[in-house]
């Protein structure tokens, strides 16, 4: 069985009621009209029978009775052809025809119609012969009067008298009758007389046999049987109708019916579950309140009660906020608060309230509103949760937190200082040991300086660690993402430790299955970190046998590139039971170990937490007796050699292998209080054949800066009378000195290391110094000091007197600073890979460019024409890019920035741009030429 639910129930009966009262509209329309047509009928059938009763009793006495009966019959004519034609119009028009819906009455309409038109034409035939009847009667009266006056014969008179009367022709008595002009008169209108006489009585047979009596009465049955169906049929709809509407609000009725169960049912329901509530609510841990729209309080727990040491009648239409706020509670929070309310919003707050005995106490408190069904506040609910001992285990974290701190910022300070303290005599020690070592011939104490210098390193490594594992503890190790090209982390390796195992007997074997020329985006010296503590480990821990690294491509498991590195060895391996805590910090794999072979026990420490750093994973297998193998993988991205780019210094450069040292003597001023580090510092110049010339602080160093040109600097940070820092940056602000500056300080903490660069320095050296790392710094810096060597004066951008836009000529290039020049041959290498003809277009397009746009920049400007002044400073900008040009890139920008509001730049600032762009050319001419007279086959690229 189909159920249909209510509502469907429902349209189906309006729906039926709908058609039901139009079905009973038309039908009491076609009632109307068919007792419209029966009436007419009943009408016309009253007139005819009428007509013809009157006919027989007309006595025609003037013409108006005449005139009235015939138009009595032609109005039933008439009326008959009016009711045949609108019958047979409306059976054309589709709503009569539908209300109408017989053919049948259109026939007995027109059959009526003639049976009537022919009883009217059969009277008014009879009614014209009675008059005739009428006149000839009267007319022959008169002749009989005049011929009986006139006559003097009585046979004669009988004759006309008895001829009169019964109008039968006999042989008049006399021959005067007989020729009488008024009998022969007589005799014809008594023959008219009887002729119209025989007329009328077959006129009024054919009158009595006319149908129209039969057509009326079955016009009118057919009418009274129409109207009878149509009662019947309205009887039918009506009850039809009243039953869809009784069902319809039967279904109404039981659908209200329904819902009013359902309404009380959720009341129940509804009242159970406040009592419910109310249970949980009276019972609840939590205070909990409730207020009236203006927050005074209507209803309360127990737990409030408890909570506030109040009774119900003390608090029962008060605001809460008055009794339990104090001194102590906060009146932001308060604030806060009142606003949430007075706007019906909810809110959330921790804040102090009051006990009734005056005692302090925290509460987590939650205030939501309820709303009216017109959208108006009801009421606010408010929970409350006790957390005063939560409060004070906050307290005390904090407080042990800010002692933590505390003790952190104190280690660090230690560890900074006792880096810096330890640094500075391993200077002196490993400095003067390095220079000695070079001037002993003896090799008996060539071999105990070896030792002393082995011993320092250890030392330094040893503190290295410490200072590590300290900088990553307190989150202040930064990685570097930048491409580099993975020979450069083997090659290091392999020159380090091949000579080492080769001295131990070990063999070290590399399987490098890296793609050639590959190039990864990371920090390549913590990787190389990495890599080195764990092979320093399986050189320590190895005394027979082969050390192998393995280096290959991999996947992560979220399916992104990688580094994959193994390392194993045939050394000593490590207990099953001690793997777990190998990564520990100050462990060892045995106790004995550490008293054999020495160590912080944190190196492995540091490998974990920078592979952790780097979202990488490593792992150990060990056997022990039998050898150990770490697994590391490293999420590095691959990327094309084309796409890599330099450090934005100018520290990359082209070298030779066997370029020698500038062959050239430097002057070196040497900024350091220190007079064993000043010493070690000079000796190492003094060696490389440089004239040095040493001052105690950086004030001294200012002074001398004033009156006499270095070709390098090496500068001390902490100093008296003014430390390096200060000085570096009057150096470059003040005296606006292009000179190469070297910070040299045992701070070893990357903040002192930025704080140097951003002053000026060029370069940081850390204590203690090592002459190859110092031989080193002076090799990468060699262009920078050769160009300065070739200066004057120095180019101050803020003090010349620009008064007008111009290029320089080549003989007064060199008086501009040539140290901004951008451009160097490594990052164009690095853009350009080897391709040494794609290196020159890049040189000589940037070459026509900056020519170009000197040119359009000088007439711009003299012009006065902003929007192109934007548009060739725009260019600028975009070419710079490319080439890392910074410097470039700044004043381009700030040129473009100044016209896009519609300013003109000034001139110093134009000048400026050209200034920069000629510098670089010039570098980008002395590149061009370099390149073309190098063989590539001999460049490297060193970082």
């Amino acid at each position: 069985m189909i159920l249909i639910n209510t509502n469907k129930l429902s349209l189906i009966l309006i729906a039926f009621i709908t058609c039901a009262a139009l079905y009973l509209s038309l039908i009491i329309t076609k009632s109307h009209l068919v007792e419209q047509y029966q009436r007419a009928y009943l009408s016309l059938s009253d007139s005819i029978i009428q007509s013809r009763e009157s006919l027989y009793y007309f006595n025609h006495q003037d013409n108006k009775a005449y005139d009235s009966y015939s138009s009595q019959l032609v109005n039933a004519d008439l009326k008959a052809s009016f009711l045949s034609e609108h019958l047979e119009n409306d059976q054309n028009y589709w709503l009569s025809s539908f209300l109408i819906s017989s053919d049948q009455a259109v026939i007995y309409a027109k059959n009526t119609q003639v049976s009537v038109s022919t009883l009217v034409n059969d009277l008014e035939t009879l009614l014209r012969l009675k008059v005739s009847y009428e006149y000839s009667t009267l007319t022959t009266l008169l002749l009989e009067k005049k011929l009986l006056t006139t006559l003097p014969k009585l046979e004669d008179k009988l004759y006309v008298s008895q001829f009169t009367l019964t109008g039968l022709m006999s042989s008049p008595p006399s021959n005067e009758l007989k020729n009488q002009v008024g009998f022969k008169s007589l005799s014809n209108y008594i023959a008219f007389r009887e002729r119209i006489k025989v007329e009328s009585k077959n006129k009024e047979k054919d009158i009595f046999t006319n149908n129209v009596k039969q057509m009326l009465t079955q016009q009118n049955n057919y009418w009274l049987s129409q109207s009878e169906s149509i009662k019947n049929h309205m009887f039918i709809t009506v009850m039809l109708f009243i039953c869809a509407i009784a069902a319809y609000f039967y279904l109404q009725l039981r659908e209200r019916l329904q819902q009013t169960l359902i309404i009380k049912r959720e009341l129940v329901n509804s009242e159970k579950e406040k009592s419910k509530l109310a249970l949980v609510a009276e019972h609840a841990h939590d205070a909990i309140l409730i207020t009236d729209n203006n927050g005074m309080l209507t209803w309360a727990n127990q737990s409030f009660f408890t909570l506030s040491g109040f009774q119900l009648d003390e608090v029962l239409g008060k605001k809460p906020g008055d009794l339990l706020q104090g001194e102590n509670t906060s009146k932001d929070d308060v604030t806060r608060i009142s606003a949430a309310i007075k706007e019906g919003g909810s809110i959330e707050s921790e804040l102090i309230n009051y006990h009734k005995d005056g005692s302090e106490y925290w509460i987590d408190m939650s205030i939501t509103p309820t709303f009216n069904s017109d959208g108006s506040v009801e009421q606010f609910i408010a929970v409350e949760r006790d957390i005063t001992k939560r409060k004070a285990l906050e307290i005390d974290l904090f407080n042990a937190a800010e002692q933590a701190e505390v003790s952190n910022k104190a280690k660090s300070t230690f560890l900074a200082t006792m880096s810096h303290e330890l640094r500075t005599p391993l200077n002196g020690i490993l400095g003067m040991a390095q220079i000695i070592e070079s001037n002993i011939k003896d090799p008996e104490q060539h071999k105990q300086i070896s030792v002393l210098l082995e011993s320092g390193d250890h030392l330094l490594s040893l503190l290295n660690d410490i200072l590590d594992f300290s900088k990553i503890e307190q989150n202040k190790l930064e990685l570097d993402n930048l491409p580099f090209d993975f020979k450069d982390v083997i090659s290091p390796i392999a020159n380090t430790y091949i000579p080492i195992c080769e001295d131990k007997g070990l063999e070290l074997i590399i399987h490098d299955q890296i793609n050639a020329g590959a190039v990864f985006n990371g920090d390549k010296p913590r990787i190389r970190q990495i890599i080195f503590n764990l092979i320093s480990n399986a050189v320590k821990f190895t005394h027979k046998g082969s050390i192998t690294l393995t280096f290959s491509h991999t996947l992560t498991a979220k399916s992104k590139q990688g580094l994959l590195i193994k390392i194993e060895d045939s050394g000593i391996g490590i207990r099953e039971e001690r793997l777990d805590y190998i990564f520990d910090p100050f462990i060892q794999a045995e106790s004995a170990t550490t008293r054999q072979y020495g160590g912080t026990g944190l190196g492995l420490a540091i490998v974990k937490q920078l592979v952790d750093a780097m979202q990488g994973y490593i792992s150990v297998e060990s056997v022990e007796g039998e050898g150990t193998g770490f697994t590391i993988m490293l999420p590095l991205e691959t990327v094309i050699k084309k796409q890599i780019h330099k450090e934005k210094t100018p520290e990359a450069l082209v070298s030779n292998d066997n370029e020698e040292l500038i062959h050239q003597k430097l002057s070196i001023l040497v900024a350091e209080d220190n007079k064993v580090n000043a010493l070690v510092a000079k000796m190492f110049c003094e060696r490389l054949g440089h004239q040095v010339v040493v001052v105690e602080n950086g004030q001294l160093a200012i002074e001398t800066l004033r009156s006499q040109i270095f070709d390098l600097i090496i500068m001390d940070n902490h100093m008296p009378i003014m430390d390096g820092i200060s000085a570096t940056k009057i150096i470059r602000k003040e005296l606006k000195l292009p000179t190469v500056i070297f910070a040299c300080t045992a701070d070893v903490f990357q903040e002192a290391h930025d704080n140097f660069i951003e002053a000026g320095a060029n370069y940081v050296l850390t204590k203690p110094l090592q002459e190859q790392g110092f031989m080193d710094a002076i090799k990468q810096h060699q262009q920078l000091i050769t160009c300065n060597n070739t200066e004057t004066k120095p180019f101050d951008k803020s003090t010349e007197n620009v008064i007008e836009l111009k290029r320089h000529s080549k003989e007064k290039i060199t008086t501009l600073a040539l140290t901004e020049a951008e451009l160097s041959l490594a990052s164009l290498i690095a853009i350009c890979g080897d391709d040494n003809d794609i290196l020159d277009e890049f040189l000589l397009s940037f070459i026509d460019i900056s020519e170009e746009s000197i040119t359009s920049l000088i007439t711009a400007y003299d012009n006065k024409e902003i929007a192109n002044i934007r548009l060739h400073s725009h260019s600028v900008k975009g070419m710079a890019s490319n080439f890392d040009a910074l410097r470039l890139v700044e004043s381009a920008t700030s040129i473009e920035m100044l016209t896009k509001v519609g300013s003109m730049p000034e001139l110093n600032d134009i000048q400026q741009l050209i200034n920069l762009l000629e510098v670089n050319i010039q570098q980008a001419v002395r590149l061009l030429h370099r390149n073309i007279n190098k063989n590539t086959n001999n460049v490297h690229i060193y970082p």
